[in-house]
Parts: structure tokens; sequence; C-alpha cells
């Protein structure tokens, strides 16, 4: 059951990627005035402490925003690769694109708004 809900959604992630509107929203930094020893992070999407969060409810319009985000902050480049990973009991995403220079980067998503909703 759980393998064939896994092949759902990577096929579903595939077929929908190049067709979002969408848009994702990100975990905003902190904007406090004099709170030097708190830590700031910024969700860039580059670990899983600085993940993207997909706001979506849903595995469909969630993956669409995963796309979008990957194409409003980036170009020239093409998916090589999703996995599904698990990092402090929360599901996540990463999505792997490679640049017209052969440079790859990974990006991660916190999906767990949406995982496993249909």
């Amino acid at each position: 059951m759980k393998n064939n809900m896994m092949v759902v959604f990577l096929i579903s992630a595939i077929a929908i990627s190049c067709n979002s509107t969408k848009r994702s929203t990100t975990n905003p930094p902190s904007d406090s005035p004099g709170s030097a020893s708190i830590s700031q992070t910024i969700a860039d999407g580059k670990s899983f402490e600085t993940a993207i969060v997909i706001q979506e409810k849903t595995e469909t319009p969630g993956v669409h925003a995963e796309y979008q985000w990957i194409r409003d902050h980036y170009s020239n480049y093409k998916v090589v690769q999703q996995s599904l990973a698990t990092h402090g009991k929360k599901p996540f995403d990463i999505i792997t694109i490679e640049f017209t220079d052969s440079v790859k980067q990974e990006i991660y998503f916190d999906i767990s708004k949406f995982f496993g909703h249909l």
C-alpha cells in the first residue's frame, strides 16, 4: 500500500511538473530587532533545516507548488531526481536539479502539510 502510494506520488510529480500555477510559501525570516542571539533561519531549500515549507493541504497542489517554487527561483536547469526522505519525523521531498554547466543543486521541501493527503 505504501509503495503504491509512493509510485502514484512520483508519477503525479513528473506528470504535472510543467503545468503548475500554484505558489509555495516559505518560512519568513525573523524581523525582531535585537534578536542577535536567536538563530534566524531563511528558507532557501538548501538543507532540512532551511527547507521550503509547502502550505498546500493535498498532494497534487503540493507537488505543483514545489515545481513552481523551483521555476520561480532557478533558470536553465532540468530536474534529474526526486526523492522522499524523513528527518525529525517529518517527510521531505528532495528535488535535484542540474544546470546547463552540469552543476547539481538539491532543493529540500517540507511536505508534512500535504504528504499522504490525496
